[in-house]
């Protein structure tokens, strides 16, 4: 019980929410610092290990913390959504670090698949990334399913999975395997979707999930660039690649928020008394 008082405590709110933030900052400088170290260039491979190293190390600080979020909500005793929220955003977690795991690619796979895409590594990790990233839309359905009419739901969730479809079309290079076209459209649904559960949660939480709401939306932006530059470009691009990982650590630390959310008022939200329509 002592050890549960303590973890309730306002400080340790605090932490929860700051320190996801200071790895943020780290890990952000961590990219520039590399990245001007040329770390991710040609020939780089040994310094490139090292990095992959130390990003899965700050993906697992951030696991850390998302234990430590369910401790706290379920010490304080949170609504049941909340706390679904903590232990089903800690699983989506888990499985996209995973997808990183295989992201970092270093047992230095190439052209596994056809003769085409070079950095196919990244398709094999959708076999986390997708069923992490749709833990974590299911859940941004049941959190607004109260607030936002189902069917502004579908249209939105419809209109994302018409722009990944799209997007991913434009993308795909002839010549390309078929597993690499088939799991990547099925992943293109799936991320878009995460843009659509961010405007959910906006429109059912208010200003209050604002943050986390930025969180989704760029996971989506972050998948885009390493679809666009790496695994269906052509060439070596260690900018984006540094830019990606910033990007895609930074909406990981916002999303792991969104059970902190469900503990505070609802602001500027448009309540109805309709009953769930999950």
């Amino acid at each position: 019980m002592t050890n549960l008082r303590a973890t309730s405590k306002p400080g340790s709110l605090n932490h929860l929410k700051n320190f996801p933030m200071v790895l943020v900052l780290g890990c952000s400088v961590l990219q520039v610092a590399t990245w001007l170290a040329g770390w991710r260039q040609a020939g780089f491979e040994q310094a490139a290990t090292y990095l992959g190293v130390a990003e899965m190390a700050f993906m697992l600080l951030l696991l850390l913390n998302g234990w430590r979020i369910q401790q706290h909500v379920q010490a304080v005793h949170a609504s049941p959504m909340a706390t679904q929220a903590a232990k089903w955003g800690l699983v989506s977690l888990a499985l996209c670090t995973l997808g990183d795991l295989v992201n970092r690619n270093f047992g230095g796979q190439h052209f596994a698949y056809d003769k085409v895409i070079e950095h196919s590594y990244l398709a094999d990790s959708v076999w986390f990334f997708l069923p992490g990233y749709l833990v974590w839309v299911v859940l941004a359905w049941k959190v607004a399913a109260p607030s936002v009419d189902r069917r502004i739901r579908l249209l939105t969730l419809a209109l994302a999975a018409m722009a990944g479809l799209g997007s991913w079309y434009t993308l795909v290079l002839p010549g390309s395997s078929a597993y690499v076209v088939g799991i990547t459209g099925a992943y293109s649904l799936v991320i878009t979707a995460m843009a659509a559960a961010g405007c959910w949660l906006l429109m059912a939480k208010g200003r209050v999930a604002w943050a986390v709401a930025m969180g989704a939306v760029a996971a989506t932006v972050a998948d885009a660039l390493i679809a666009q530059f790496w695994l269906f470009g052509h060439g070596h691009y260690p900018g984006i690649a540094h830019l990606n990982f910033a990007l895609y650590f930074a909406s990981q630390a916002l999303l792991q928020q969104l059970p902190l959310v469900l503990t505070q008022p609802v602001a500027h939200a448009k309540r109805t008394d309709r009953p769930n329509d999950n």
